[in-house]
C-alpha cells in the first residue's frame, strides 16, 4: 500500500479572478517557494505554545525549546545523511549560507573555484564577488546539462591551486540533475572539496552527503514546505576551527580588554539569536518527507514530469526550451520552461495570474547566460539591452515564463494550465494589460 502524500496548505483555496470567475489557485512556482505542509504549520503552532529564550536563557519553555531544538538537528542530519564530522549553520536562505561558506573558507588570489553557467545566482556571483579566488566556469549545453568533457578539462588545467567545485544539485531552469558522484570523485582526486547548492534538490531527491561524496552544502527551508525563513549550510567540521567570520553574541565565552576566549566551534560560528522557528519546521517538513518515503514522491513527481512534457508539447506556437525527451528520458525535476509566439514572457505569466488563477515565474529566473544562448543575443544587442535595463526599462530583457512541480501538483493543475495556454495562443487574453518596466511586470486595468 503506498503512504499518502503530504498535504500542503493552501492547494484548495479559490479565489475571484479579475474577469469575475472564480477559480482554484494552481500552484506552479514551487521552484520559487513552496507553502507549508499542514503538519509543519501545526508543529509550528504547537512549538509555539511553549517557546522559549535558546541558549539564552533557563526555564521550563527554555528547556523544552531546547530539547526541541536539538531532536529537530538530529533529523536534519538524518535527512541530509551527514554524521558528527559535518557542522550544520543556520542562516536566513541559501544565499546567505553560500555567502558565508565562501567567508569561512578564506580562500587566496590563487585559489580556483569551479562552477559552471548552469548555476543560480547565488552559485554564481558570491564565487566571483565575496572571494579573492580565481572563478572558473564550465560550460553546458543548451538543454542545460554539464559539458563533462570541459569539466574534466578545467579540472586538470587547474588541478594544482583547485580548491573547490560549486555545483547545483538540481537547475531551477531547465530541471537538470548533474551527476554528484562523479563530479565528486573528480574534486576529489585532485584534494579539492566538493560543494552543492541543494536548494532545488533537496525537496526533489534523496540526499546523502557522506555516500555521495558532498563536502558541503546549503539549502532554504522555503523549498521544503517550511518557509520559515531558515537557510541551511552543512560543512566539516574542521573548517570552523578558527574564530568567525561574523563574530557577535554567542561567538564567545570570555573576552577582556586583552584576550578572547571563543566558544566551542560548532556555536562560536552561530551568532545572535537562532531561527529556532524555522528550524523546528524546516525539521517537521524533513520527517515529513522521510516519512512518506523518497520512492512515493520521486515517482509521483517523475510520472507528472513526463505527463507535463508530452501536454505542453501541445499548445500551438509554444516555444519549449528543453526538449521534450529530455524529461521523459532523462532524470529531471519538474521545472519547465517557455513562451507563447506574440507574447512578452511577464505578459503571459500575467495572463495566467489574472485570468486563470495560475501561478508562474517570468524573468530570465536567476540564470542570465543560459537564457541569453536561448535568445542568441549577441554582445552588441546585450549591451543595448544592458542600457535600457540601467535606464529602468527592465522588461527590455529577454525572459522566459517557467512552471514549476512539487509534491502537491497534480495531472488536474498540468490540464489547467496546458488548456490555458492553448486559449491564450488561440483566442488571445480577454482583459487589458499595462506594462510597468520598472518591476518587470504587467498588471492587469480592469
Amino acid at each position: 500500500m503506498k503512504n499518502a502524500l503530504p498535504k500542503v496548505v493552501g492547494t484548495d483555496d479559490y479565489i475571484k479572478l479579475k474577469n469575475g470567475k472564480e477559480a482554484r489557485v494552481i500552484l506552479l512556482n514551487n521552484a520559487a517557494t513552496t507553502p507549508p505542509f499542514e503538519d509543519t504549520l501545526k508543529t509550528v503552532n504547537e512549538f509555539l505554545q511553549t517557546y522559549g529564550a535558546l541558549h539564552r536563557g533557563a526555564g521550563p519553555h527554555a528547556n523544552i525549546t531546547f530539547q526541541k531544538t536539538e531532536e529537530a538537528v538530529k533529523i536534519l542530519r538524518e535527512f541530509l545523511g551527514v554524521n558528527d564530522d559535518y557542522a550544520l549553520l543556520f542562516t536566513s536562505n541559501t544565499s546567505a549560507a553560500i555567502n558565508l561558506f565562501i567567508r569561512l573558507l578564506r580562500l587566496k588570489k590563487d585559489d580556483v573555484i569551479i562552477t559552471s553557467i548552469i548555476e543560480h545566482t547565488s552559485n554564481n556571483l558570491p564565487w566571483k564577488y565575496n572571494s579573492d579566488a580565481t572563478t572558473v566556469y564550465v560550460n553546458a549545453f543548451d538543454d542545460g546539462s554539464l559539458d563533462y568533457e570541459d569539466l574534466e578539462k578545467k579540472v586538470a588545467e587547474n588541478a594544482n591551486n583547485l580548491k573547490l567545485i560549486a555545483i547545483t544539485g538540481a537547475s531551477n531552469l531547465t530541471g537538470y540533475v548533474p551527476d554528484i558522484e562523479r563530479i565528486s570523485r573528480l574534486a576529489h582526486k585532485h584534494n579539492a572539496l566538493l560543494f552543492v547548492d541543494a536548494a532545488q534538490l533537496a525537496p526533489h531527491r534523496p540526499i546523502g552527503m557522506a555516500k555521495q561524496g558532498i563536502d558541503a552544502l546549503a539549502f532554504s527551508a522555503h523549498k521544503v514546505y517550511a518557509p520559515f525563513g531558515l537557510g541551511v549550510l552543512v560543512l566539516p567540521k574542521n573548517i570552523l576551527e578558527t574564530y568567525p567570520v561574523d563574530p557577535g553574541g554567542g561567538s564567545i565565552d570570555m573576552i577582556s580588554e586583552t584576550d578572547i576566549v571563543w566558544a566551542p566551534p560548532n556555536t562560536r560560528h552561530q551568532t545572535g539569536t537562532w531561527n529556532v522557528t524555522g528550524i523546528i519546521a524546516t525539521a517537521a517538513s524533513c520527517k515529513a518527507i522521510m516519512e512518506t518515503g523518497w520512492d512515493e514522491i520521486v515517482g509521483h513527481e517523475k510520472e507528472l514530469v513526463r505527463y507535463a512534457a508530452k501536454e505542453l508539447q501541445t499548445v500551438l506556437n509554444i516555444t519549449l526550451y528543453v526538449p521534450v525527451e529530455k524529461y521523459i528520458t532523462e532524470d529531471r525535476i519538474g521545472t519547465f520552461t517557455f513562451n507563447l509566439k506574440g507574447y512578452h514572457h511577464a505578459l503571459l505569466s500575467a495572463i495566467l495570474e489574472n485570468e486563470y488563477g495560475i501561478e508562474t515565474r517570468a524573468g530570465t529566473i536567476c540564470n542570465h547566460q543560459l537564457v541569453r544562448r536561448w535568445f542568441k543575443i549577441d554582445d552588441a544587442k546585450q549591451i543595448e539591452i544592458e542600457k535600457q535595463i540601467a535606464a529602468g526599462d527592465r522588461l527590455a530583457s529577454y525572459g522566459i515564463v517557467r512552471a514549476s512541480l512539487a509534491v502537491h501538483n497534480t495531472k488536474e493543475d498540468i490540464d489547467a494550465l496546458v488548456s490555458a495556454l492553448k486559449f491564450i495562443a488561440e483566442n488571445k487574453h480577454t482583459l487589458k494589460y499595462k506594462p510597468v518596466p520598472f518591476e518587470e511586470i504587467y498588471v492587469c486595468e480592469e
